[in-house]
Parts: C-alpha cells; sequence; structure tokens
C-alpha cells in the first residue's frame, strides 16, 4: 500500500497548476471595493479564460437582448459573487476533459457533476446568506478533483472497491482508503494546497464526504450537501454513485430546514437545466 501511495502523490505532479490568472482575479475579488477595469485587465490578457466566462455568462443569461462581448460588460451585469463562480467554472473545465474511466464516468459527466454541485452550491449560499460564498463555489465546482489523480488506481481495483461496498456496507470512500490508503478529496484537498487555495476551500473539498467533518463548518456543510444533492438527481454520478452517509446535522449547520429542501432541489435542478441547456445551444452555434 505504501508504494501505491508514494505513485498516487507522484501523480499529482503531472496535474497542470491553476492559472495564476484565475488566482490572481480570485485574490482581487477578495476586496469588495475592488475596481472592476483594474480585474478586466488582469484576466482578459488569458483568451481561454475570457472566452471561457464570457460563454459561461452568456448561456446563464441566455435571455440578454444583445451578446456579452466584453469583460467590462459582464462585470457590470454581475456581482462579485457570480464573477467569482464563472471564473472558477471557466477555468475548472480544462481538468474535467478526460474519462475516468474508474469512476465510470464520461468527460460531459464529470463536467456536468461539477457544475451542477456549484451550481446548487451558489443557490444555499444565496438562501442562507453564507458568511465565505467565494470558497463555498470554488470547493463545489473543484471537489472532486481528486478524481483526475486517483482514477487511474481505482480502475485497478474498482472491482474489490465495489464488493467492500456491496458486502462489507462501507461507503465508497471507506473501501478507497481501504484498498489503496487514500481517497479523492485527500488528494483534491492536496492539489489545492500546492495550488495555494484558502484553507477553508481546501477543508470544505477535504470534508465533503467525511460525516464528522463536513459538519464542521457551514462551507463545508454547504459543498457536500451541494455534492449529495447533485448526486441524487443523478447528475454525473459515477461508480461511487449514492454509496455515501448523511449526518443528521448537516442541514442544520449548512443553514437549510428540512421543510425548505424540496423547493431547493426543483429550484437548483431548474437553474442548472437552464445552464446545461443554454451552453449545449451555445455549443451548436
Amino acid at each position: 500500500m505504501v508504494k501505491i501511495l508514494e505513485h498516487i502523490f507522484e501523480e499529482l505532479n503531472t496535474v497542470p497548476n491553476f492559472p495564476d490568472t484565475a488566482l490572481r482575479a480570485l485574490k482581487m475579488l477578495e476586496d469588495e471595493n475592488i475596481n472592476f477595469e483594474d480585474l478586466a485587465k488582469v484576466i482578459r490578457y488569458d483568451a481561454t479564460i475570457t472566452a471561457n466566462f464570457l460563454k459561461l455568462v452568456n448561456s446563464a443569461y441566455i435571455g440578454l437582448r444583445r451578446k456579452v462581448e466584453s469583460l467590462t460588460q459582464a462585470f457590470a451585469l454581475l456581482g462579485i459573487n457570480q464573477i467569482r463562480f464563472f471564473l472558477v467554472a471557466a477555468c475548472a473545465g480544462q481538468y474535467l476533459k478526460r474519462t475516468l474511466h474508474g469512476y465510470n464516468l464520461s468527460p460531459y459527466e464529470v463536467w456536468l457533476h461539477s457544475l451542477g454541485s456549484g451550481v446548487f452550491a451558489e443557490l444555499i449560499a444565496e438562501k442562507v446568506k453564507a458568511k465565505h460564498p467565494d470558497y463555498i463555489f470554488t470547493a463545489a465546482l473543484l471537489h472532486d478533483i481528486g478524481k483526475l489523480v486517483l482514477d487511474l488506481f481505482v480502475g485497478g481495483e474498482l472491482e474489490v472497491i465495489k464488493d467492500l461496498v456491496k458486502d462489507e456496507g462501507l461507503t465508497f470512500m471507506e473501501a478507497e482508503i481501504m484498498v489503496l490508503g487514500t481517497d479523492h478529496a485527500v488528494v483534491g484537498a492536496e492539489l489545492l494546497r500546492r495550488w495555494g487555495f484558502p484553507k477553508e476551500t481546501i477543508f470544505a473539498v477535504r470534508a465533503h464526504h467525511d460525516e464528522d467533518w463536513m459538519v464542521q463548518n457551514q462551507t463545508a456543510a454547504i459543498v457536500a450537501l451541494s455534492n449529495m444533492l447533485t448526486n441524487l438527481l443523478g447528475i454525473g454520478m459515477g461508480s461511487d454513485g449514492l454509496s455515501y452517509r448523511v449526518p443528521p446535522k448537516l442541514l442544520k449547520v449548512a443553514g437549510i430546514k428540512d421543510r425548505e429542501l424540496f423547493s431547493l432541489i426543483a429550484e437548483g435542478y431548474q437553474r442548472f437545466q437552464n445552464l446545461k441547456n443554454n451552453l449545449l445551444a451555445n455549443s451548436a452555434r
């Protein structure tokens, strides 16, 4: 197992760094008095991020009379939290482009799950007026980034992991740890640490399947809940599926009342479907 762990953490070195442009922009967005012209100057020199950002904005706001063609136009439409969301989403796509055979996920399913979790996280953060929405959006969109590294190793042991889930009543993550010595949340958190993300974002990624850790703070609880709701709706659900446990305190820590859950799911699903359909429509043009 020690050898497997060594190979897993060697694989971390093969993952491209998160774009410096995006990290600089996210840092600037921590200032509520940000100068949006300065922000545009930082982002516009990365053509890929700019193009993806504008594509997402136009997809989310498909009802606009005219297409948003510049960052300056987009910033005039969006609040700081929305800018953060679209910025991270614009960067996340480059990491979610390959098939994850070990988790039985196509690139499209990987991307949809990330986007779905991000949409639910944005909605919940709005509803509960979360203290740290910036950490929540980032962690929700990147919560499964560790699967990119762990996929090769999971694929080789997938039947063993599935048998442990079925026969021993383990969660998928518990089976991952038993077979590989680690899980995709730990690996993902390590990636974000290396990229220089804030500690609360890293913790939320690390905690998103851990029953005890996910109820330690609101950010972790919202990210975990967003992931669960996305899985519940079958959005990008792979081999790990619903093989997880939900702690009783999760909704309370997230700030959601039981009676609000159904309407939350309905609204989140509608938002997700609108964004997905509009993205597909834009891609077809």
